[in-house]
């Protein structure tokens, strides 16, 4: 492919006239119908194709690493997303476990320590109201 990029540029650089074809017709001085070319012509017919093949392996190779990157930053970025909301479930969990925590030892301080005690009271003063009415309802 080099050679004939090569070949192509020494030939146009030495051409002061353009690149010439003629059409022949069967048995004429060649032994076949079709078109002629001189040399300049068909260098730039065979570079041509070299130069267009070589040119779109080049861009699709572009696009291809183009596309590449784009999906790697997609994926790069809903990597560090997870991340970030796995990151922001655990601080709730754990915050929720605290107040859950905090809670249940708030309870444990605010009811009574001695119910039996406060039963008891709670007995011991709902008989003597229910007795200290009695007696002042009865006195007549």
């Amino acid at each position: 492919m080099f050679l004939n990029l090569l070949l192509f540029l020494t030939l146009t650089v030495n051409a002061t006239e353009p690149a010439k074809f003629t059409i022949l017709e069967y048995k004429a001085p060649a032994p076949f119908a079709g078109i002629l070319f001189d040399e300049f012509a068909m260098a730039k017919i065979l570079s041509g194709y070299d130069m267009t093949a070589y040119s779109c392996d080049i861009k699709i190779e572009y696009e291809l690493n183009k596309y590449k990157q784009r999906c790697q930053f997609k994926i790069e970025n809903l990597e560090i997303e997870h991340k970030a909301l796995t990151q922001e479930y655990d601080l709730f969990i754990i915050q929720k476990d605290r107040e859950i925590e905090l809670l249940a030892n708030a309870l444990k301080k605010t009811s009574p320590r001695y119910k039996w005690l406060y039963f008891a009271g709670g007995l011991l003063a709902g008989t003597a109201a229910s007795y200290g009415l009695y007696t002042t309802l009865n006195e007549k």
